[in-house]
Parts: C-alpha cells; sequence; structure tokens
C-alpha cells in the first residue's frame, strides 16, 4: 500500500507547513516593500506624446517622486486624471513592478490607465502673466514690471512653436496669445514645451495644487536620451 510521506512523518509535514508559509509572507513582505517604494521614493510612467519635447520625446520612461508636489518654477510635474481607474493592492503592485522592469515597455492594466499628463510649471501663486507669440511674460508678486519666463527660472528648457509665418487655426495648441491673469493661493499655470499642439493651461486654467501626483526627476529610457530633468 502506498502512503503519502508526509503522512507519516509528522516533522516533514510541519516543515512543509513552514516553507509555504514563508513563501507566503515573502510574497507580502516583497509586496509592502514594492509599494513603499512607489509610494514614498518614485513612480514610472511612460510618456507617448511629444506635449513635453524635445525635454522628453514619445515613449520615454520618466521617474517620478511623489514626495515632492510643491513645484518650483520651471520644474516638470505629473497630473492626476479625474479618470484615472481604482485597482487593488495586488493590481497596483503587479503594474508597478511590471513597468518598472520592462522601462514602462508592458502594462497589464494599459487600456485601463489614461495616458501621463507632464506640464512645466511656468506660473506659480502671486504670478500675473500673459502669453504673446507663445513666451510667456510674468510679473511675480512684489515685482513692478514682467520678465519673461527663462529670466526667472534656473531651468533650461526648448521651447517648440508653429513658424510665424504659418497660418495656424483656432485649436488650443496654436493659442499663441493671452490675455493677463492673476494667479491666487495654491494656483499654478502650467505649459507643456511643445506649444505648438499641447493642450494645457491655456486651456484649463490655472492648476490646483492638489492636482499634482509628484514631480518628474529622470527620464531613464531610452539609455540613450537619459537625463536629469
Amino acid at each position: 500500500m502506498v502512503r503519502d510521506i508526509y503522512s507519516v512523518s509528522y516533522r516533514m509535514k510541519r516543515e512543509l507547513y513552514r516553507r509555504i508559509f514563508t513563501v507566503i509572507l515573502s510574497f507580502f513582505l516583497c509586496c509592502l516593500c514594492i509599494n513603499a517604494l512607489r509610494l514614498a521614493l518614485f513612480y514610472p510612467v511612460l510618456s507617448k506624446s511629444d506635449s513635453m519635447a524635445p525635454a522628453v520625446s514619445p515613449d520615454s520612461a520618466v521617474l517620478v517622486a511623489p514626495l515632492l508636489r510643491r513645484p518650483e518654477r520651471g520644474q516638470i510635474m505629473l497630473l492626476s486624471s479625474t479618470e484615472e481607474s481604482s485597482r487593488s493592492f495586488s493590481e497596483k503592485t503587479l503594474e508597478f513592478a511590471c513597468r518598472f522592469f520592462t522601462a514602462q515597455q508592458y502594462s497589464p492594466f494599459s487600456k485601463k490607465e489614461p495616458a501621463p499628463s507632464l506640464r512645466r510649471v511656468v506660473g506659480i501663486p502671486g504670478d500675473t502673466l500673459y502669453i504673446s507669440n507663445y513666451l510667456v511674460y510674468i510679473k511675480p508678486a512684489g515685482y513692478s514690471q514682467f520678465l519673461t519666463e527663462f529670466e526667472l527660472t534656473k531651468a533650461k528648457y526648448t521651447l517648440t512653436v508653429p513658424e510665424l509665418s504659418v497660418k495656424m487655426d483656432s485649436r488650443i495648441g496654436s493659442v499663441g496669445n493671452m490675455e493677463a491673469v492673476t494667479l491666487k493661493e495654491n494656483e499654478y499655470f502650467l505649459l507643456a514645451d511643445n506649444r505648438r499642439e499641447a493642450a494645457d493651461s491655456r486651456l484649463w486654467g490655472a492648476v490646483h495644487s492638489s492636482s499634482f501626483k509628484g514631480r518628474a526627476v529622470l527620464v531613464y529610457f531610452p539609455f540613450s536620451k537619459a537625463r536629469l530633468l
């Protein structure tokens, strides 16, 4: 008669249970570590559009720091979306692991996830600003005159704008001029570097600080275009 060895040896049965428990515990600890890393240190996103080109080219993998939600002028922020789907703890863990270790090339929930919105902070609370020929002129609180966006920021970036000789239509991305607005407390004015066709605060208006999911700090893929932001 054939008998199961684990039904004969209590010690071996206990050892089997211990191994199963160790595997389950290790899995949950791994999930906790991954989520702690995702929530506290960085979060990878894939930028598919050319809205932030040339700083962030299409299909670039970007690391976002979730704790850095109070931006300075010139920094690139990730915006939350009202379309974001609510997923379970295990789904978020699997999503993070797959996206990180495949450099954003694979996501099990890609069809459910809206494209991330990365935009540059041009105006901060207290600023009065207007746009002329796609360039932003800003008078910060306490200043008596307007300065260009490049005169007020330490960040170095390049804009993509239409040729002045080309007649543009009325799409928001074609808006190169805007009347002066003043930003209130916790309001920020965000623009795409590609001002030819991307949607931004020209369409949305000022963005509240509660809409920020974190600051983009690094383009890490493709490796040939890796750079700090």
